[in-house]
């Protein structure tokens, strides 16, 4: 009531701020499901990608600090494999199908807004048209 019982937290680190940046403070407790986030990016990578490394790419963001919700562990999951060099040719149709999702579930408040600028802005760099 009046902000007198919210309990902001004070950024520890630069990733702390990221967060607070990008979830509010404080952030929202961990809520992603992995299992369905490993389906999502699969179906973002148009199964182009072995799922057990997309699985384990899940474990391993969501095993950090950030509160991904399911959407956006997929969407970060699947940029990794965008960003790897010897994927951008077989992942270049997945990259506009995937650019579109995002618009999709930025409209529906299912991801949030900084990741998918993030998200759009790295694949334009990466698979910019010639």
């Amino acid at each position: 009531m009046f902000g007198l019982f919210s309990k902001k937290k004070k950024p520890q680190t630069a990733l702390d701020e990221f967060i607070f940046v990008m979830y509010g403070n404080p952030p929202p407790a961990k809520r992603a499901n992995v299992g369905q986030a490993v389906d999502i990016a699969n179906e973002l990578l148009l199964g182009v990608i072995d799922r057990k490394e997309i699985g384990r790419q899940a474990i391993a963001l969501n095993e950090g600090s950030i509160p991904y919700s399911t959407h956006d562990l997929a969407l970060s999951v699947a940029l990794n494999f965008f960003k790897i060099p010897e994927n951008t040719p077989k992942l270049f149709e997945a990259q506009l199908l995937a650019r579109l999702k995002t618009i999709d579930w930025l409209e529906k408040g299912l991801v949030a807004p900084m990741l998918v600028r993030s998200f759009e802005g790295v694949l334009y760099k990466i698979y910019k048209p010639g």
